[in-house]
């Protein structure tokens, strides 16, 4: 197993899905906020299942272009019909989880909001939303290109 696996979604379809669910009146919340009876500030949710994908956690749902009831942004090379390692064979784990990603909480220390990386990465010319992902921890950040860019 690599030491990382990382993740590219496309940028635009990201920043779509964020600003949906920052503009929603009401939220899906993760499993735990639903037990903890707390509610969901607002945010993407990473999801393993058919295929790596983010959706937005934004209620109503935001439909797919495609006339999909749901808009998702899957990750390069990790669709449905993409032949990808299966996720247990990675830093991802599992084959279903659904982890939510909220938009204004810090990604660091001392670092901007995952809102804000994607409105700064898309006004700066970036392309994709990266999730690094180590046996203990997910990274996010943004990137102008992927590795298999030509």
């Amino acid at each position: 197993m690599a030491d990382t696996t990382d993740l590219y979604f496309d940028l635009a379809v990201a920043l779509r899905l964020a600003e949906h669910a920052n503009a929603a009146p009401a939220h899906a919340p993760s499993f735990s906020e639903h037990q903890e009876g707390t509610t969901c500030p607002g945010g993407l949710v990473w999801v393993s299942d058919q295929g790596t994908y983010l959706m937005s956690t934004g209620q109503p749902k935001i439909p797919g272009d495609d006339g999909t009831p749901n808009l998702v942004a899957y990750a390069h090379g990790w669709g449905p019909d993409d032949e990808h390692p299966s996720a247990a064979d990675t830093h991802i784990g599992g084959d279903d989880f659904a982890e939510h990603l909220h938009l204004h909480e810090p990604l660091g220390p001392r670092s901007a909001s995952l809102l804000d990386l994607l409105r700064r990465g898309a006004t700066q010319g970036f392309r994709h939303l990266v999730l690094k992902a180590t046996e203990n921890t997910v990274t996010v950040t943004v990137s102008r290109t992927r590795p298999d860019d030509a």
